[in-house]
């Protein structure tokens, strides 16, 4: 059981007791005349973790410094319990920041580090030393409490500074991009980590991350960001399986998209591609309307052409495999399909020929386009490069199926 000494809350394991409820009402924040954020309107449920999704420039580290008091806003407000905060100093706030850097102090032990919050704000040392010990052995890293940091790892480092951060009186946990600096390995350990430990605890985490599945593995809630505003919020179902644009959509994964016109035929809907060929989809968009079909690259199944009347799709194509690139469990594919380069990931240990410029079947069912109206603008990552010019590529639709294989 761990108590804040200030507020007397308790942590039982397992247990949510201690949880906030933040609110951001059209938060703008703009640095001269230059926007960091406009009109953010954002709940973040008690208890909930909340992953802050986009890349550079998009607006996730001013979003963090207004919860945290770091920035005020220039208009709106921020609520933490209905109750406006917005000119509360950090140092009153009760949040407990992460950084991407460490931040440690380095003549200081791990456990200095730790109990340097609870010291400055005069907390009991005495319960605040047994809820590091715990919160050290929660996090794996009992023993270290007499090193420095430089004696220790990076992936310790980070964990000693989550430690830090809860320790004084946290009730609400704001990290930006906290995982960044350490290697593919340990991220994906302390992603693991992180959210048990917040989940066990009951603290509302609002966590920052140009990571799309770091923040897919961590959040019971995704808030994409695009130049300092909110384009789309959801789960991590919700904002991959359903994106509400190209933008969400090509942000969440790499994909390949291509464009085409939209036909009805007998309560089924086709793209149309100018070449004439035709892939059945699911979609929304009326007959004519032109648009832009994106498919994550492991939602495209690759076979040997000899399976062909032994798969049942909605489309199924002939392709030309360009390349192939090992990475670890997946082999990377490199697809000409429709004279342009697809790309594809698949399952190593298929038997599937992967000798470049040999002939494949790719599958694919029609819920698995995303697709968007072409007015949305210009293909964000398209390059002309990808464009192949002169292709012999032989496609088309094979309804007649023997059974159903299955996907991976």
């Amino acid at each position: 059981m761990f108590r804040f000494p200030q507020r007397g809350y308790c942590f039982c394991i397992g247990d949510v007791i201690i949880m906030v409820r933040v609110e951001l009402k059209e938060a703008t924040k703009y640095y001269g005349e230059r926007r960091g954020v406009e009109d953010i309107n954002l709940s973040i449920n008690d208890g909930e973790y909340l992953a802050v999704l986009g890349p550079t420039g998009s607006g996730k580290t001013t979003t963090m410094y207004l919860i945290a008091g770091l920035l005020s806003p220039s208009k709106g407000s921020i609520l933490f319990d209905d109750e406006d905060i917005s000119n509360v100093p950090a140092e009153d706030r009760s949040v407990g920041f992460v950084f991407e850097e460490y931040n440690l102090f380095p003549r200081m032990t791990v456990e200095s580090n730790i109990l340097f919050g609870p010291t400055v704000k005069d907390l009991n040392l005495i319960e605040s030393r047994k809820i590091s010990r715990e919160l050290l052995a929660l996090l794996n890293i009992s023993g270290k409490e007499p090193n420095y940091p430089d004696e220790i790892s990076g992936g310790q480092k980070q964990r000693v500074a989550l430690a830090r951060a809860i320790v004084s009186d946290a009730r609400i946990l704001v990290m930006d991009d906290p995982l960044r600096a350490l290697d593919a390995k340990i991220r994906e350990i302390l992603q693991v980590e992180l959210r048990k430990l917040v989940k066990d605890l009951g603290i509302t985490c609002i966590h920052a991350t140009h990571d799309t599945q770091e923040a897919m593995r961590v959040a019971d809630r995704i808030a994409v960001f695009k130049d300092g505003m909110i384009v789309q919020i959801g789960t991590p179902e919700e904002v991959y399986n359903h994106p509400n644009s190209l933008y969400v959509a090509e942000f969440l994964g790499e994909g390949s998209t291509i464009e085409g016109k939209i036909d009805d035929i007998k309560e089924e809907k086709y793209l149309v591609l100018q070449d004439g060929s035709r892939i059945n989809v699911e979609t929304d968009l009326q007959k004519d309307e032109e648009a832009i079909a994106l498919i994550p690259g492991e939602l495209i199944d690759v076979y040997p052409i000899s399976m062909k009347k032994k798969l049942n799709y909605h489309n199924i194509f002939e392709a030309v495999l360009l390349d192939v690139r090992c990475v670890g469990e997946f082999n990377e594919l490199d697809l000409e399909i429709f004279g342009s380069r697809f790309k594809a990931k698949d399952l190593i240990g298929k038997e599937i020929p992967l000798k470049k410029k040999s002939k494949v079947l790719v599958a694919t069912d029609k819920d698995d386009y995303r697709i968007f109206p072409k007015k949305e603008g210009k293909m964000i990552n398209k390059k002309k490069s990808d464009r192949i010019i002169n292709s012999n590529t032989q496609v088309g639709i094979d309804g007649s199926s023997v059974k159903k294989v299955k996907k991976k």
